[in-house]
């Protein structure tokens, strides 16, 4: 006999052949048993998950026909495939045969799969006959998209929603079927085809086809994932370790080896929302990860990653998904995926260590804020006059507490700057518009690909989603697609210095104006608008500042060492002058 799929060999011939369904086949045969059967049926469900099967069953049950006699050899059970008949001439067909009795069996049964792909003018002139059918004709009617049927079908049906099967208990049924077939597998490589199969057992038995085909009638984790495209449990979790230790350059290597190992980009982000799902449960729940990655490792990973991250995390990989399906650029779209898990991770990491180091300098100034009431701070201060000019208005009961005051005085330093080589803003595109040259902008992007492989991997995937949008002599605009990244390339000092580098290496405009495309869009318009009417005035570049990156107090005073005079002063005095300023401050002998 010819080679038939294993979907079909095992295709269920009873409702307790079905596995994953429990709720609806019993039903089914509930109401089979008290005779107690409706005229009309609509089963809906993700695809592979037994909605044709259970109507077909449903059909033998009714009429007392035996599971093993083939679907040719029954006049009775009349299958239509909407996908391909969607016409009104097609349901016409079909329904001018209803009036007539059964040829063999008790009940005519009409299956029609698909049935959301129908014309409106086919539903139409189905709803009749569906709402009052002669006695012996039943309907099934079965869709993935149950949406997509109107109301007045759906009002005339008894609706069962097939779920998706669980992995385990697709599992179960992989290794019952291998052990029937003599078939050696492993059981881990049956849980990545249980995995890939989202829930769907067709989907899960195709898989299983092709691995046996794959390895010669072995079933190994190495085969499963090289048929599914899976990417090693390993990988993937030094992937997330580097992500979670924000050392973009390392995860961006292994996504590169992963890449050249033939993975598929959406199979690898399904892997990495599966991951971070294990990960986010290793702590609250273990029994139902699914990885076969060790508990250990995922809550070393989950120490590293709070739940908010993880959360973020998996909004910006579901958004990546969905990208991936209209771009053939997936290995860009990955990189900017690493760069962008790293900063998230990196928000996570900062946040704690500023914490850490004011709690640090709340303790080294021995007191405690909580308790010691601001009007007791100032009854210590003995030794301490204050100048009655400048406190004529302070209350001492509104006077904050230490910690507050320091927290102020945080932020008031944390105002220093430090100048960088870029530009940004309307002004900027300004001047560059004014002088810009089409040929410019074209030697610009001629070399933009070759100037950009130059760099290391960590800015290479940040340049990649940027394009030059315009070109002077002096200058080029280059817009990027994300404001995250476009930011953390404002504020990047050593890709600003080497791109500057390159440009003038290749004989390019080396000034540059960093904005956003949505910026970008904005301001063009604006820029012809104004041009239109008159209203340009000249803007050089020169005369516009740069961008300036901010420096934390924590920064300054890590590289400024306290003056002798700071060293040798008496805590009491540094507590007024915490509490008050050292302007209103006055030490009397």
């Amino acid at each position: 006999m010819a080679y038939q799929a294993l979907y079909r060999v095992y295709r269920p011939k009873t409702f307790d052949d079905m596995v994953g369904q429990e709720v609806i086949t019993q039903t089914l045969k509930n109401a089979i048993e008290t005779e107690q059967t409706g005229h009309a049926y609509l089963f809906s469900g993700p695809r592979g998950t037994g909605k044709t099967s259970a109507a077909k069953i449903f059909a033998r049950e009714i009429n007392g026909i035996d599971p093993a006699t083939e679907d040719s050899q029954i006049p009775d059970i009349i299958e239509f495939d909407a996908a391909s008949n969607s016409r009104v001439e097609d349901i016409r067909d079909i329904l001018s045969n209803v009036d007539y009795a059964p040829i063999e069996s008790k009940f005519k049964v009409y299956i029609i799969d698909e049935v959301h792909m129908l014309s409106n003018s086919a539903f139409n002139a189905l709803l009749k006959t569906l709402e009052e059918p002669p006695t012996n004709v039943k309907f099934i009617l079965a869709t993935t998209e149950p949406q997509k049927v109107p109301v007045t079908i759906l009002s005339r049906t008894q609706r069962f929603e097939f779920k998706r099967i669980n992995g385990q208990t697709i599992q179960n049924r992989l290794e019952a079927i291998l052990k029937n077939q003599q078939i050696t597998f492993d059981s881990d490589a049956l849980r990545i085809i249980a995995n890939v199969a989202e829930g769907g057992m067709r989907d899960a038995l195709s898989i299983l086809d092709q691995v046996i085909a794959f390895g010669n009638d072995k079933v190994t984790v190495e085969n499963a994932i090289q048929v599914t495209g899976s990417t090693t449990t390993e990988q993937l979790v030094n992937y997330l370790e580097k992500i979670a230790d924000n050392d973009t350059a390392s995860a961006l290597n292994i996504l590169h080896d992963i890449l050249l190992d033939g993975k598929d980009a959406q199979r690898f982000v399904v892997d990495i929302l599966g991951l971070l799902r294990d990960v986010m449960l290793s702590s609250v729940a273990p029994e139902l990860i699914k990885s076969t990655t060790p508990l250990k490792k995922l809550q070393d990973v989950a120490q590293k990653l709070t739940t908010p991250i993880l959360e973020e995390m998996m909004v910006v990989l579901d958004d990546i998904q969905k990208q991936l399906l209209q771009t053939m650029q997936s290995d860009i779209y990955l990189e900017l995926l690493t760069v962008k898990l790293s900063m998230l991770s990196d928000k996570q990491i900062i946040i704690p260590e500023i914490k850490q180091a004011e709690k640090n300098d709340s303790q080294e100034s021995n007191f405690k804020v909580n308790d010691r009431p601001a009007q007791k701070n100032i009854e210590k201060i003995d030794s301490v006059k204050l100048d009655s000019e400048k406190t004529d208005d302070i209350v001492l009961n509104e006077i904050k507490p230490v910690a507050d005051n320091y927290e102020y005085e945080d932020k008031e330093v944390a105002s220093s700057t430090r100048q960088l080589v870029a530009r940004t803003g309307q002004k900027a595109v300004f001047a560059i518009l004014q002088e810009a040259k089409r040929d410019t902008l074209s030697r610009m992007k001629e070399n933009w690909a070759s100037l950009v492989a130059t760099f290391n991997v960590t800015h290479q995937a940040l340049l990649t989603i940027a394009e030059p949008v315009a070109a002077s002599e002096e200058g080029v605009v280059l817009a990027f697609d994300y404001p995250a990244l476009l930011e953390q390339a404002l504020d990047d000092d050593e890709l600003q210095q080497q791109l500057t580098k390159n440009l003038n290496a290749n004989q390019l405009p080396s000034e540059i104006v960093l904005i956003s495309q949505d910026d970008w869009k904005v301001t063009r318009a604006t820029y012809v608008s104004q041009l239109k009417s008159g209203n340009i005035n000249k803007i050089s570049l020169a005369d516009l500042p740069q961008v300036t990156r901010k420096i934390s107090k924590k920064h300054i005073e890590s590289e400024e060492q306290p003056t002798q005079s700071q060293m040798s002063e008496p805590p009491i005095i540094s507590e007024a002058k915490l509490l008050f300023g050292d302007d209103i401050v006055t030490i009397v002998d």
